[in-house]
């Protein structure tokens, strides 16, 4: 049956909802099981799991990791370890870096926008901004798409902090005994080259994510979709999939990204959970 999510973000990322307010709709539309896999954190999971064994929901532990060409989500993370959340603030520091400072450039361009209100806004993501927050803060000023998009290629910024690699960031969900899952692999296409994703898979890549509502104008299209399953069958890797929910403005933006609306059967669950208790013993 498929009745699981293993993508989706809170507000302790560039997510609008709380991690209880997600399980919470979870539980509203059937979903079993859910994955909260917030970008470079892990505030968020004991809330979930918390409330999730109030109301029958079952949460698992994750997160995704931003690398230089692309992200990684892991899952069944170990998210009490006390040196992880050391190691994710890390991965995050250039996209939160970046974001900071094209906000102050707002103002330079004539934008009515100010650090402190942005700041304000996102405050339990604090130290932890990414992209989503700042198109995000600028849909809520009223701007469209198209004017967002021009924004960004108008400011220029280049952090001081430079991103991790996708082995890398493979690695570190490895480190504290987490199943690396290729996420949306259609937007960096040259990790679909077989040379290249071969490197990923000999770094500890075990999954790779078929679809996450992003259709064609993120580059997902038959060609590619033929491509990531080839590659799966090849290096024996798990598909998955999930909502890459966000919350009601990036469902309204994207029209493809509703919780559940792309779900895993429970056979996906088994197969992780099995790899899980092989990394146990």
């Amino acid at each position: 049956m498929k009745n699981t999510d293993l993508h989706s973000h809170s507000y302790y990322s560039d997510g609008e909802f709380s991690p209880k307010e997600i399980v919470r709709q979870a539980k509203k539309i059937g979903i079993k099981t859910i994955a909260l896999t917030d970008h470079n954190s892990v505030k968020g999971i004991d809330e979930a799991i918390n409330e999730g064994k109030k109301i029958g929901i079952n949460v698992i532990p994750g997160v995704e990791i931003s690398a230089k060409q692309g992200e990684v989500l892991g899952q069944f993370i170990d998210y009490k370890n006390p040196k992880i959340k050391k190691e994710l603030k890390k991965c995050g520091a250039n996209s939160n870096e970046k974001v900071l400072l094209i906000t102050r450039k707002l103002g330079e361009n004539k934008i009515k926008a100010s650090e402190k209100e942005f700041k304000k806004l996102f405050f339990k993501a604090e130290g932890n901004y990414n992209k989503g927050h700042l198109i995000y803060y600028l849909l809520k000023k009223g701007f469209s798409e198209k004017e967002i998009n021009e924004i960004q290629m108008k400011i220029r910024i280049k952090p001081r902090t430079k991103k991790v690699s996708v082995e890398f960031a493979i690695k570190l969900i490895k480190k504290f005994h987490g199943i690396p899952v290729l996420a949306h692999p259609w937007i960096s296409k040259e990790l679909l080259q077989e040379k290249k994703f071969s490197k990923l898979v000999k770094a500890g890549l075990l999954g790779i994510e078929l679809e996450n509502g992003d259709f064609n104008r993120f580059g997902r299209d038959k060609k590619t979709v033929n491509q990531i399953k080839k590659l799966a069958r090849k290096f024996n890797l798990i598909l998955t999939q999930g909502s890459d929910f966000h919350g009601p403005i990036m469902t309204k933006s994207t029209k493809g990204h509703e919780l559940g609306k792309y779900n895993c059967d429970e056979k996906v669950i088994k197969q992780l959970e099995e790899i899980k208790l092989k990394q146990i013993k």
